[in-house]
């Protein structure tokens, strides 16, 4: 293995830019998904209109006893989100809400990761942030080496740039399709756990978490 060329391509660890989201759930009782999801529809198209907007995630119940629809809405920036929030147009859409699903929570998220966790924790909560980061890092490095080490001698012969641009992109698609979604649900017990009861529970977790990690790292300094 080359050296240099794993010196070239570190930068295969992309930092994103941050962005405001806000997460919604909604209660839908069974055999009002399609009316709740036409609602939606419209909403959404109400949202696209606004400056800093850039997508909406929907995430329908993944068990049939749980009637929760989990929608997360990005923006730019907080700035951007609120004024979304704040909007007479967005108003008049909850004032359309029909009765039998007007039952929400929204919390917001100024950044971070949140979204990738969103429908995990009851009553729109989010997991702590520092086992958020934790999972993301458990996530992310190993993709990162791995690309590395594989992918990387085949790329090298394009250019640092698009070498870069490829890495980056086989990184985020991983993490965002299949790295993160396994993982939080993998791992969806110890990110519940955080009351003084199951204190102990989440400290075990981050001894394991963080030998995984070092074991790794073990790993991969000697493939390298």
């Amino acid at each position: 293995m080359n050296p240099s060329a794993l010196d070239a391509n570190h930068a295969l660890l992309n930092v994103r830019g941050a962005r405001a989201s806000s997460v919604i759930v909604h209660r839908v009782p069974a055999g009002r998904a399609e009316r709740f999801l036409e609602w939606q529809r419209g909403i959404t198209r109400a949202a696209e209109v606004f400056s800093g907007y850039q997508a909406t995630d929907e995430y329908p119940p993944t068990d049939s006893r749980q009637p929760n629809w989990v929608v997360v809405v990005h923006f730019d920036n907080s700035e951007a989100l609120q004024r979304w929030l704040d909007s007479p147009e967005r108003a008049e859409w909850i004032a359309k809400l029909p009765a039998e699903i007007a039952d929400f929570q929204l919390k917001t998220l100024s950044a971070g990761f949140g979204p990738w966790f969103a429908g995990l924790v009851d009553h729109g909560s989010f997991p702590p942030h520092w086992k958020m980061f934790l999972i993301v890092l458990l996530g992310l490095y190993p993709t990162v080496m791995l690309l590395t080490l594989f992918l990387s001698p085949h790329t090298n012969r394009f250019g640092l740039a698009l070498a870069m641009l490829i890495g980056n992109a086989a990184s985020v698609a991983f993490l965002e399709w299949l790295g993160m979604p396994v993982m939080s649900r993998l791992l969806g017990p110890w990110l519940r756990a955080n009351g003084r009861n199951t204190r102990a529970f989440s400290l075990v977790g981050l001894a394991l978490m963080l030998a995984a990690l070092g074991a790794m790292t073990f790993v991969f300094h000697l493939a390298t």
